[in-house]
């Protein structure tokens, strides 16, 4: 399981990556830590609308769900939903026919335990360009989307910096974007590109034992240069 995403990508590099305009353009920020434990939004390409990027909670609720997020991920800790509840829980099955999504980052956060100490990696394009993992999303009762990573086995360069959970992200490909998010999709197309995905190059940095304690624990998002230049000191 994942819990800390980064997004360090001005605007307009996601844009250009993609050939996507974001709906709501003066609301995004970049965000290195992208804490899940928090209530943070993720930027989402979403089948009801494939043209342009917009925004979601991340923590997935059911569709037209009333509560608050926190009542909610109190009960559920709904961040990452694995392959197999999309199968086994109704409203989650639902959510994946009718609303799968792509979510934009630029990175994303594993640990290992090593000598009786946790170490973390921060996992990432060596051109540190925007790529997409795969998603699912509902739409609340007050009209705001909520969504979840897609989860699945990790592979053999993930499980080198991740132990804590025997599952990671998985990472779609831009040329499979369009299959992914087109209805006509078959369950047969879109588990082909789950379970056995083109494989992108990503680079895994140690980061210091002080990372999170500098940054999560603060109230204040970091900037991309604080991030940057921690990211050289790690």
């Amino acid at each position: 399981m994942i819990y800390k995403l980064s997004n360090v990508a001005e605007r307009e590099m996601i844009e250009e990556e993609f050939g996507l305009s974001f709906r709501y353009p003066n609301l995004y920020r970049p965000n290195p830590i992208i804490n899940g434990f928090n209530e943070t939004n993720l930027s989402i390409v979403t089948m009801a609308n494939n043209a342009e990027i917009t925004f979601a909670i991340w923590g997935l609720m059911p569709q037209d769900f009333e509560e608050e997020w926190a009542q909610f991920q109190d009960k559920a800790n709904t961040l990452n939903v694995p392959i197999q509840d999309l199968e086994q829980i109704h409203w989650m099955k639902e959510s994946f026919t009718e609303r799968r999504c792509l979510i934009i980052v630029t990175g994303f956060y594993t640990h290992m335990v090593q000598k009786g100490k946790t170490h973390s990696f921060y996992l990432h394009q060596p051109s540190n360009r925007p790529f997409l993992l795969a998603g699912t999303y509902n739409i609340l009762e007050d009209g705001f989307r909520c969504a979840a990573l897609i989860t699945d086995t990790m592979d053999s360069f993930i499980s080198n910096y991740h132990d804590l959970s025997h599952l990671a992200p998985i990472i779609i490909p831009k040329e499979n974007a369009e299959t992914w998010l087109a209805k006509s999709s078959s369950t047969k197309d879109l588990k082909k590109i789950m379970e056995a995905p083109t494989k992108i190059e990503l680079k895994a940095e140690q980061l210091s034992s002080d990372f999170f304690e500098h940054y999560i624990a603060s109230q204040n998002t970091p900037s991309p240069e604080r991030f940057e230049k921690l990211m050289s000191n790690s």
